[in-house]
């Protein structure tokens, strides 16, 4: 029987820690996607999460990666034993710092000067850096008196050339505490799969890059939001200074444009995405979108007449990206028409200070009895069941889950017109321009005292919906989306941004990409003068194919360096076995 095909599946901030869209729809895909094992590769902003799903059998393991909140970043690295992590420390000294990671460090921040303007650099400066954390100890890496020195040298020449403003020393040591947090994916081991699936081109899209890079693993990025701009908008909200906005950014613009570059397949949920990812340098013959679905049985439309007034209903997360604020001043217009009509607005609180903020402005309004803060939901179906019109006042959106469910459910929608919303809606429902409370009023107005206008247009969105928007529409898009990239797999890694192996015989023996990667890792610990440790990568070279063609010369290799280690009935068994398998194959 045939095996299923290995997915990793990376995210950032969302699944399975948080609830949201993108969480959602990782959810469908694990669930849903069929004959596929998947590693969940999940970057969090900190430990102490815990899961807000419940994992299917076709998740076979979770691998968390902390950006903050630990002492050491090695502490998540659970596979690795205690005795390697305190070999690593003790193999990282200056002189190695300075001969393996600076020049690759520097490279990446060169890279980074330029906004990424060469992703191919900064893809091989990526690898190179995992490449050298999986030998030597991260923390000891970064604390390095040189490497703080190259990064502060590097931030004045940067100023003196206009890259951004001359940092205080506050905010140089910010800057690279930012790269030490965010670099940590690079001290993660990646898991052996078939593809790597990223839900965004932010950090947690490096683990694709590298895999791409060593060892030719296909990988397939997914933009729900646009990543780059929703970090503008972040930032341009904050109070951070000219210097830091400028750092941060460059950072962010710079690992988009590598993920972008790296991927072999970009899968945007929706062409509003797609026009900033060819902007950005992604090739168009690589693009193609695929929307998100739901389930047309879960979200279907009620048929039950509603007593009273209609009732309106916004599901968004306490969030600036969805802009209650506006969402709060329009409702104060229509309630001064309309002043039986009320608002439930269901979501998670994702930022308290936004909440609260929001609790204070609704009490200013005098609208504390007329919109009314729901929180999280455990059956958004019967939300839309038992509401008349949906509004979404997002001044950042993907392709909106609510909205789809919505159309799906039969409702009439009014919602700004951001990222793919206008493009799910088509004519189907109501868009207004964002951050306009006077606008967004008016068309709640029409649809409030137009019952028929509210008929027609819930109806136009279902069937719109089932014609585009459904889960197993988008379930088998990525099943051939997967099938497609495994089946291409590319059978050779470029050695360009590799340690050579040259040991002859093993190449000529026949290795595959990935034992290729593997005896790279093993020769290279050889030369440090870790045995141990290139035995393991020996062994991992070995479990890829323990049959294949290369089988007999890696046997060989093994009992070679357990005989030196004083192993001798081990080796003993490893010559015999290389004998055994060299005939075999030779018969």
């Amino acid at each position: 029987m045939p095996r299923k095909l290995r997915v990793m599946l990376a995210t950032e901030g969302t699944y399975p820690y948080h609830l949201g869209g993108v969480s959602t729809w990782c959810d469908t895909l694990v669930k849903l996607v069929d004959d596929v094992e998947f590693t969940v590769f999940a970057v969090a902003m900190n430990p102490f999460v815990r899961s807000r799903f419940e994992f299917p059998e076709s998740v076979e393991r979770v691998v968390t990666i902390p950006l903050w909140g630990t002492q050491d970043p090695s502490e998540h690295k659970e596979q690795m034993p205690f005795s390697e992590i305190f070999l690593q420390k003790q193999r990282t000294t200056a002189e190695e710092v300075s001969r393996a990671f600076l020049p690759e460090f520097m490279s990446f921040l060169e890279q980074m000067r330029s906004s990424g303007e060469n992703p191919e650099a900064v893809g091989y400066a990526l690898a190179a850096m995992h490449r050298h954390f999986q030998v030597f100890d991260y923390r000891e890496t970064f604390k390095s008196e040189l490497v703080w020195h190259a990064f502060r040298r590097f931030l004045h020449d940067a100023a003196e050339t206009g890259s951004w403003p001359e940092p205080s020393v506050f905010e140089a040591v910010q800057a690279l505490g930012w790269i030490y947090h965010f670099f940590t994916v690079l001290n993660t081991p990646i898991p052996d799969v078939d593809v790597i699936h990223s839900s965004a081109a932010a950090f947690c899209g490096i683990a694709g890059i590298v895999a791409k890079v060593e060892y030719g693993t296909p990988y397939l990025l997914t933009e729900h939001g646009v990543y780059l701009r929703e970090q503008y908008l972040s930032v341009g909200r904050s109070n951070m200074s000219r210097f830091s906005k400028r750092f941060l950014l460059a950072t962010v613009r710079t690992i988009v444009r590598a993920n972008l570059h790296f991927a072999d397949r970009i899968a945007p949920v929706c062409a509003f995405n797609e026009r900033w990812e060819r902007m950005l340098g992604a090739q168009p013959e690589r693009i193609e979108v695929v929307y998100n679905g739901v389930s047309p049985h879960v979200f279907a439309p009620d048929s039950t007449e509603h007593d009273g007034p209609p009732r309106l209903l916004s599901i968004a997360r306490i969030d600036p990206n969805k802009d209650i604020e506006t969402l709060l001043r329009a409702m104060a217009i229509v309630h001064g028409h309309f002043p039986e009509v009320k608002l439930e607005v269901w979501g998670a609180v994702a930022v308290e200070d936004y909440h609260a903020q929001m609790v204070e402005l609704r009490h200013e309004l005098g609208l504390d009895d007329v919109v009314l803060f729901q929180g999280h939901s455990q059956n958004p179906a019967e939300l839309y069941h038992q509401a008349d019109i949906l509004i979404q006042s997002s001044v950042s959106e993907a392709f909106p889950y609510s909205v789809i469910e919505g159309m799906m459910s039969g409702l009439p929608i009014v919602a700004t017109d951001v990222g793919g919303t206008a493009e799910a809606l088509a004519d189907t429902g109501i868009t207004v321009p964002s951050r306009e409370p006077a606008r967004l009023a008016v068309a709640m107005i029409i649809l409030l005292q137009d019952g028929d206008l509210r008929q027609r247009l819930g109806s136009a969105a279902r069937d719109r919906a089932l014609s585009f928007f459904t889960i197993q529409r988008a379930t088998d898009a990525y099943q051939s989306l997967y099938m497609g990239l495994a089946d291409r797999a590319l059978p050779e890694v470029a050695a360009s941004a590799g340690a050579a192996v040259g040991e002859d015989t093993l190449v000529a023996a026949g290795t595959t990409a990935r034992q290729l990667m593997y005896l790279q890792r093993a020769y290279a610990l050889l030369r440090l003068g870790v045995p141990i440790a290139a035995l393991d990568q020996f062994h991992r070279a070995l479990d890829v194919a323990p049959g294949g063609p290369a089988g007999p010369a890696i046997l060989s290799q093994v009992a070679e360096i357990e005989s030196e280690l004083g192993a001798g009935a081990a080796a003993i068994q490893h010559y015999a076995s290389a004998w055994i398998l060299s005939q075999v194959q030779s018969a």
